[in-house]
């Protein structure tokens, strides 16, 4: 058995995809790739050109949630993505599915707007990434100030991403009180997703991290605030427990 992990090393979409090969105490390889020219062989490989993208013993699974979803029925004999109660499995693919949503699509916005802001930040994905990535990323920090402070849109785009992410982990939280994890007293698919969409928000204690020196890195004005700080200390513990 052979499996075969392409991602984008940043990209939480690619954590989300790699934490289920974990969680399913899989062996697999990392094929790192960068935006740009590379995407051309993904496309040959799966037919379009976003990443992650799964290759297993000839079978090719792109997007986050079909990946999950595939290692699922092909490894049912393996730690359970979903419960086998009906309505809790409807909850648990209702919750990754907004999650996908809110997280997925917020998240890499409000990385952006804080992490420009931030230079511990900045200073430590500089040392941990490649110089490419890292002038990419002061480039921003010179740019996005300049345009959320001129255009109107921006920043009210911007805005939108923040509620929607504050109020996503702010629920997340408020489920944390109440139960184990996020659907009932067993992890799934819905921990899968909330753990690993925040991944450039707060680098995980992971031993797959593009460069092992990000781990604990976080953007302190969301990772580290104290309304959602349980949100952040759940991830690291989920990490420890069932990830690697």
């Amino acid at each position: 058995m052979t499996i075969v992990l392409h991602r984008f090393p940043l990209s939480h979409f690619s954590e989300k995809a790699r934490a289920a090969l974990d969680f399913k105490g899989l062996e697999y390889r990392i094929v790192e790739h960068q935006p740009g020219p590379e995407q051309i062989a993904i496309y040959r490989l799966s037919g379009q050109r976003k990443l992650p993208v799964l290759e297993h013993d000839g079978t090719v699974v792109a997007d986050s949630t079909e990946i999950a979803l595939y290692l699922e029925r092909t490894f049912p004999d393996r730690r359970r993505l979903l419960p086998d109660d009906p309505s809790a499995r409807l909850e648990v693919l209702a919750l990754e599915a907004q999650l996908d949503d809110t997280l997925g699509r917020s998240g890499p916005l409000v990385w952006v707007r804080h992490a420009v802001r931030d230079e511990r930040y900045l200073d430590a994905l500089g040392a941990a990434t490649t110089p490419l990535v890292s002038a990419g990323l002061r480039a921003m920090a010179a740019v996005v100030p300049i345009a959320e402070a001129r255009l109107g849109a921006v920043q009210r785009r911007l805005d939108e991403a923040e509620r929607t992410l504050r109020a996503t982990l702010a629920d997340l939280c408020a489920r944390l009180e109440t139960s184990r994890y996020l659907v009932g007293d067993e992890p799934s698919l819905a921990d899968i997703a909330a753990v690993a969409l925040v991944h450039p928000l707060k680098f995980p204690p992971s031993r797959h991290l593009f460069r092992p020196a990000l781990a604990g890195a976080s953007v302190h004005s969301i990772a580290e605030h104290p309304d959602l700080a349980p949100f952040f200390d759940f991830r690291d513990r989920f990490y420890r427990d069932h990830l690697q």
